[in-house]
């Protein structure tokens, strides 16, 4: 993933940073739905980044394989396709804080 900070848009409070998705190999699939069964065997949360609309979108919780035939991800109610995903990493610390402290500098409430 390039780190391209300069490069953003915000909609509806959130930021999207400007990214491309990569190309999707047999290998890359084979990678991700291993990672995937894994964390689903081991009840762990996974962190997706997404391309969506040439910006990228976080999205974090517990991923099932769906449908292999499509490659695609149930994660948070969401259905997510291989094609999309930038990077899938294990959420830290650190980057947990960083979106609690963006979503309250948003909260208009």
């Amino acid at each position: 993933m390039i780190n391209n900070k300069d490069n953003y848009v915000i909609l509806g409070g959130k930021t999207y940073y400007r990214t491309a998705a990569p190309i999707l190999t047999k290998e890359r699939w084979a990678e991700m739905e291993a990672l995937v069964k894994q964390s689903t065997r081991n009840d762990t949360v996974l962190e997706f980044v997404l391309c969506t609309g040439s910006y990228e979108e976080i999205i974090q919780g517990k991923p099932f394989l769906l449908n292999e035939s499509l490659q695609s991800f149930l994660v948070n109610h969401r259905v997510i396709m291989a094609k999309e995903i930038v990077e899938i990493r294990y959420p830290s610390h650190r980057n947990q804080l960083e979106l609690e402290l963006e979503a309250v500098s948003y909260d208009f409430f």
